[in-house]
């Protein structure tokens, strides 16, 4: 499972002027209250490019506007800080790598020369996934559950196209519109999978069909009650592995630090053992 960049890993370079002000950077990016105000940012500047797209909010668009550079103003300072907090080690999280292309591409929208990314510009609202670790943990397990949901996906389309030839053998001569060819057939059981108006359908076809139900029904149990749960089987067991492993890693650090702690008190035990000793003429 991938990590993201410690302050320790700036703790252990060599104690310079430098990495002295690396440090109070790390410390400052790190406190709570920063990572509370970016948040509160964000939520501003989703407000405000939500107000943008009401007529009534017209004589306010220069404010929104100026509003808007504010806020990404503030995002690449905030960025530069991180960068200059933790170096060519920022890069090394791929949450990282994504918050540094959604910030440029704000600054880049936010200029006259690439006017055509405006439309883009609440794309900086997903920053939300990469501030929030358990919003991390979701995504985590949403693209690792991709392999899984291709799988299943194979297996419906090829249900689905199984039961479009049938209907329209079955249908098709009396109902074209729903069932003339297979791919009208995919594309009207699709909207039956959704279970969006699939009664009109089932009711149009029974009036000249009166056995159909049969065939709607069983392909309801099969399509939306199996399949789409399958779909979402998967979704919860890779979320749960995901918060396993952050379980278990938690615990490892917990161990380590724990360990360290031990030592730690043995060497004071052993140092004040010793002080007698000394202090003997």
């Amino acid at each position: 499972m991938e990590q993201d960049y410690k302050a320790k890993d700036v703790a252990q370079l060599p104690q310079t002027p430098l990495a002295g002000a690396r440090a109070r950077l790390v410390e400052l990016v790190e406190a709570p209250w920063f990572s509370n105000v970016v948040m509160a940012i964000i939520c501003l500047n989703a407000i405000t490019l939500g107000l943008e797209t009401f007529d009534r909010f017209d004589p306010w668009r220069p404010w929104l506007h100026l509003f808007d550079l504010l806020f990404v103003t503030i995002f690449v300072v905030e960025m530069v800080l991180r960068i200059a907090a933790y170096g060519t080690s920022f890069f090394r999280s791929g949450w990282n790598i994504a918050d540094f292309v959604i910030v440029a591409g704000a600054a880049l929208a936010a200029s006259n020369l690439f006017a055509a990314l405006r439309a883009f510009r609440v794309l900086r609202l997903l920053r939300v996934v990469t501030v929030v670790p358990r919003m991390r943990t979701v995504v985590r397990a949403l693209v690792d559950s991709v392999p899984g949901i291709i799988s299943v996906a194979i297996i419906a389309v090829l249900i689905v196209y199984v039961f479009a030839v049938i209907a329209g053998s079955l249908y098709g001569e009396t109902h074209p519109n729903y069932f003339g060819n297979v791919f009208t057939s995919m594309y009207t059981l699709f909207q039956i999978i959704t279970l969006e108006g699939w009664r009109d359908i089932a009711d149009d076809v029974q009036a000249d069909h009166p056995m159909s139900w049969i065939f709607f029904l069983t392909f309801v149990l099969v399509g939306t009650f199996t399949m789409l749960n399958l779909f979402i089987a998967i979704v919860v067991r890779v979320v749960e592995e995901e918060a396993d492993e952050t379980e278990e890693f938690i615990h490892e650090e917990t161990d380590h630090v724990l360990q360290e702690l031990k030592v730690l008190s043995a060497k004071i035990d052993e140092l004040k053992a010793r002080l007698p000793d000394r202090e003997r003429p």
